[in-house]
């Protein structure tokens, strides 16, 4: 691959990453603007823990944005350049996934009284409101163990081919 491809695709992954940054604090912002609408509905709780598992994936995936610029760059410069950065980035993107993952975990708990009530009254408009329930929350478990994983071999892989050459 050509070195000016990797850096265009490295700058467009920082792009991405602050675009994603952005919108992020916006929905911090509009989160606790309407912190009292969520408080105020029936299964509020619910909403606002949704709400508050869709704000740790988007710093996931924003730090995951990161993370592919620097890696973009170890490749482009054949050397684990900033290794300890790039492993502070890891770290933090697995840690907002695990607390996202956490948090649909406790949400689904929380939300089991309602599934059990859907099995009595098998109606399709009260299925709406509880649609969220269809994302598994062990999905971002996953996302954090594979990123680890991936990251941790190539920055070995990185390391080892700067030595050997």
């Amino acid at each position: 691959m050509n070195i000016k491809s990797l850096k265009l695709l490295r700058i467009g992954a920082l792009i991405l990453g602050w675009i994603l940054l952005i919108t992020e604090l916006w929905k911090v912002c509009l989160l606790i603007a309407y912190y009292h609408n969520f408080l105020n509905i029936d299964g509020g709780g619910i909403a606002l823990a949704s709400r508050i598992s869709s704000i740790f994936f988007g710093l996931g995936t924003v730090f995951l944005a990161f993370l592919v610029a620097a890696v973009l760059r170890m490749i482009e410069k054949k050397a684990p350049v900033s290794g300890s950065n790039s492993r502070r980035l890891m770290i933090v993107c697995c840690l907002s996934f695990l607390v996202d993952a956490i948090v649909r975990s406790c949400a689904f708990i929380l939300s089991l009284p309602d599934i059990m009530n859907l099995f009595n009254s098998p109606d399709w408009v009260s299925l709406l409101p509880n649609a969220y329930i269809g994302l598994p929350p062990f999905a971002p478990f996953l996302y954090a163990a594979s990123i680890f994983v991936l990251f941790t071999h190539f920055s070995k892989m990185v390391t080892f081919e700067s030595e050997v050459a």
